[in-house]
């Protein structure tokens, strides 16, 4: 399931920043912030995207940096509001 939500979340990703096309490669370990891939308003446009894409909604307080580091973290969370959200 993990590899199954990596892959939507990467192509979120790729439609936000604009890589859709971009020979670009991201990795469970692609640092989105620190190497500047997304700022602030694509990060706010992908948590949309995983939001409809999942059909659920991720809370303010899961807005933090650490969960949006790396494409790993992404990945966590949207596990994380998947499994309170079957729960």
């Amino acid at each position: 399931m993990t590899r199954d939500i990596e892959s939507v979340v990467v192509a979120a990703i790729r439609k936000v920043a604009k890589l859709v096309d971009s020979d670009t490669v991201l990795t469970r370990d692609t640092a989105l912030i620190e190497e500047q891939l997304l700022d602030s308003i694509e990060l706010l446009q992908l948590v949309m995207e995983l939001e409809t894409a999942y059909g659920i909604e991720i809370p303010l307080e899961e807005l933090a940096p650490e969960n949006f580091a790396d494409i790993a973290s992404v990945v966590r969370l949207v596990g994380r509001q998947i499994g309170g959200a079957a729960g």
